[in-house]
């Protein structure tokens, strides 16, 4: 039977009752799936949300290993020759890699949103970061997933921080005595293939007393 003879047909013998009923139950359904589509929509953009901080933690444990394998951390004092100090103290994150495959380090760079690649004159690639409150911050999200260079990226990381935090002319003399001890922890560390300086030394370029 067609839908305008059943209307017709109510509202001779139930004053158009049954219709109001039919109108009344398809409201319901049509708010029980209104509901059900918002749900839907919620799980999925909470779905949405927790995959997309999982992907970053995975980002994050990837570019540590890499770093625990074929990376290094350094913090450095150089001469200066356009100060009346004659010496600055450099942060650096390297990543390496064989330039045939210097892809991993792209990734990172765009990952982490900041460094130089550079291609070098033995056919490997570096990926370079520099900048005392940058570092402090990639550090502090990398140390937690770090296994075998934890010692020294905590070391750069605080000496990152006493940088930032202060003009280096306006450091006082524990903070760079500090910075020394920092160096010297972060060297015995690391693979040295050559000699490092000593404290004594160290000390002497700042011109503070041994």
């Amino acid at each position: 039977m067609l839908l305008h003879e059943v209307i017709r047909d109510d509202k001779v013998t139930h004053n158009g009752e049954v219709f109001r009923d039919i109108l009344a139950v398809e409201k319901r359904r049509t708010r029980s799936v209104l509901c059900d589509i918002m749900k839907i929509l919620e799980d999925q953009n909470n779905h949405k949300d927790n995959t997309v901080g999982s992907r970053s933690k995975i980002n994050l444990a990837y570019i540590a290993g890499f770093l625990d394998g074929d990376g290094s951390l350094m913090l450095q004092i150089k001469k200066r020759k356009d100060s009346k100090i004659g010496t600055r103290f450099m942060s650096t994150v390297c990543f390496y890699q064989d330039t045939r495959h210097e892809e991993p380090l792209k990734w990172i760079k765009e990952i982490l949103g900041i460094g130089y690649l550079s291609r070098r004159n033995d056919g490997m690639t570096e990926l370079r970061i520099n900048g005392f409150k940058q570092i402090r911050e990639i550090l502090i999200n990398l140390i937690p997933y770090l296994r075998f260079k934890k010692v020294q990226a905590r070391a750069l990381c605080e000496a990152s921080e006493i940088l930032a935090q202060r003009k280096y002319k306006k450091k006082g003399e524990a903070e760079l005595r500090r910075l020394v001890d920092l160096i010297l922890e972060i060297q015995n560390q690391n693979y040295v293939a050559k000699r490092k300086k000593t404290k004594e030394e160290l000390l002497n370029v700042l011109g503070l007393t041994p």
